[in-house]
């Protein structure tokens, strides 16, 4: 059952914005953006490029600081955290959020230290318990068959749909409770795509998953809720099923049949 937007408590969220303003120098790249994110879901962003949706997802876990003239205004609260305070471990967010980019991004090691190098570093994990740890995020992430045997091998080597799902297990090892996506399938073939986003659906039991992505069929397939963005600003947010078959807005509905975007 999703829940409906209003009626969720406030256990019930993971991730909030209020009043949400974001500025890149003189241009404003979000505009009151107010929106709860429920935990142990999947929400979908979606809406043309340049609409303000991976300016959104990089607001959680402060990925937007080093953009010269980046500004922010308002409230983002996410895991009971205020990921802008002085007093916020930029480490222990970033643990706690994890990310995964459009592009994978395997660190140029071995398939086990790809995955290992998290644990090792926010643990301390060695041997056994290392071993565990990085055979059990393989196994999440639907990869663990295809490279048991080739732990030691460069993680380059591998195709662009499996090195997407490593960098996914990498993310995992260090147990994060909220996951963001940007446009994770975006340079992946259809059988990759197809198991990201089981991958997706299997994660939003134990995890708050927040993803952007172009593909409306793939978001109406993996989402509890969509988001739909357009010029910074919030113009729809429901249950996905809702949203997609009966949008509120005359600009969700031109925008999901096509008419512009």
């Amino acid at each position: 059952m999703v829940e409906p937007l209003n009626a969720l408590r406030a256990e019930q969220v993971a991730v909030e914005t209020r009043a949400l303003n974001v500025f890149y120098g003189d241009t404003q790249a979000l505009k009151n953006v107010s929106l709860p994110v429920a935990r142990h879901r999947v929400t979908a962003l979606i809406g043309p490029s340049g609409c303000g949706k991976s300016t959104f997802l990089r607001c959680l876990n402060r990925l937007n600081d080093r953009i010269p003239g980046f500004r922010m205004e308002g409230k983002v609260r996410v895991l009971e955290m205020d990921p802008y305070s002085k007093h916020t471990d930029l480490i222990e967010l970033r643990r706690r959020v994890g990310m995964v980019f459009q592009k994978p991004t395997p660190l140029p090691m071995s398939i086990y230290d790809n995955v290992a190098i998290g644990a090792r570093s926010h643990y301390g994990l060695r041997g056994k318990l290392l071993d565990e740890v990085v055979e059990q995020a393989l196994q999440r992430a639907a990869l663990w068959d295809e490279v048991k045997d080739i732990l030691k091998r460069p993680a380059l080597q591998l195709s662009g749909g499996q090195q997407q799902r490593l960098c996914i297990a990498r993310m995992l090892a260090v147990d994060p409770e909220v996951i963001l996506m940007d446009e994770p399938c975006s340079a992946l073939d259809p059988v990759s795509t197809f198991r990201i986003e089981e991958l997706m659906i299997d994660l939003a039991k134990d995890h708050t998953v927040i993803v952007v992505t172009h593909n409306m069929q793939q978001a109406a397939r993996v989402s509890h809720y969509t988001a739909f963005f357009m010029y910074g600003e919030l113009v729809e947010y429901d249950a996905s099923k809702q949203l997609f078959l009966s949008p509120q807005q005359k600009a969700t509905e031109d925008y999901i049949s096509g008419r512009f975007g």
